[in-house]
């Protein structure tokens, strides 16, 4: 497990003894993350705005009334402005019986981990909900520590788990959130699903990317079978609830990584078309990189 040491002028927001206590360890890097550039707060009461940009006006589009004065007759120019808010961020977090190996599970609670940690610093409000087949639970605190400490505890706790039903879990929360959506939507999941048909963003999901606004940012979590796993080995199906010994030889290990990729290929392409931001996780050390990698991303087509 990573771990990253803390800067001595960082305050102890989250007290790592008592989180390992739980039986968890914190990959968390202290550095905020702004996936939501524009919608923070301004430190001081009151709202405010700031300046977004300046662009050449568009006749017929724009109002004249937000031409800038100061720009010249030939070339009237338009100045664009943001209103700085919090940001109000849900983590979607699959529980289901696939997710109960313990290595998914680990990056599963490392990616929740450092989403919350990054994002209520930099100033978004953030919340976590359990989901199978259907929601479970909701964690929310009314403040940082608060809320690791709950979501650690949570997290090492064991639950009976059902399959993964993503699409039907985002119609229920859509349905329960009446129309006041969180302004970014994170699930986090391996999108492994008895039904092959689950994962289809493309046409399934199409009405609820549409009255989100396209605001979901997958998080896929992989895995890769390690080659020191050869030989006898007794493997479970958490879904099924059965085990068996097998045996895995070189190749049996390289045929599985090799469906694993394909699959992650697949679902890629199949976000990509529906045109959602990813995030892929395969080890800890990627979870900030593939974090800071997403809010690159959005700042960049942003502005």
């Amino acid at each position: 497990m990573l771990t990253h040491p803390r800067h001595k002028s960082t305050p102890a927001i989250i007290d790592r003894q008592a989180l390992h206590a739980l039986g968890v360890l914190v990959p968390v890097r202290f550095n905020p993350v702004k996936v939501m550039p524009g919608r923070h707060p301004l430190g001081r009461a009151g709202d405010g705005m700031r300046l977004l940009r300046t662009r050449p006006y568009i006749a017929g589009e724009d109002n004249p009334r937000d031409i800038d004065k100061y720009s010249p007759r030939d070339e009237p120019m338009v100045v664009e402005w943001e209103e700085e808010a919090q940001a109000s961020i849900m983590l979607l977090a699959d529980v289901s019986a696939s997710m109960a190996l313990p290595q998914k599970a680990a990056l599963r609670n490392a990616c929740l981990l450092q989403l919350t940690y990054s994002m209520w610093r930099a100033g978004d409000r953030v919340a976590t909900t359990l989901f199978d087949n259907a929601l479970l639970e909701q964690i929310r605190a009314a403040n940082l520590k608060k809320q690791m400490e709950q979501l650690a505890a949570t997290l090492s706790g064991s639950r009976a788990a059902g399959t993964t039903d993503v699409a039907s879990v985002l119609r229920q929360y859509l349905d329960q959130a009446r129309c006041r959506y969180s302004d970014l939507l994170f699930v986090v999941s391996d999108f492994v699903s008895t039904d092959e048909n689950d994962i289809a963003p493309t046409t399934d999901w199409r009405p609820i990317l549409n009255r989100l606004q396209r605001n979901v940012v997958p998080v896929i979590i992989s895995f890769q079978v390690p080659e020191e796993m050869q030989g006898l080995v007794k493997l479970c199906d958490t879904e099924r609830n059965s085990r068996r010994l097998t045996w895995l030889s070189r190749r049996r290990i390289c045929c599985v990584n090799l469906a694993e990729r394909e699959r992650v290929a697949n679902l890629i392409k199949s976000f990509r078309a529906a045109g959602l931001d990813h995030m892929l996780v395969s080890s800890q050390i990627e979870v900030y990189p593939q974090l800071a990698r997403l809010a690159r991303v959005r700042r960049q087509r942003k502005y």
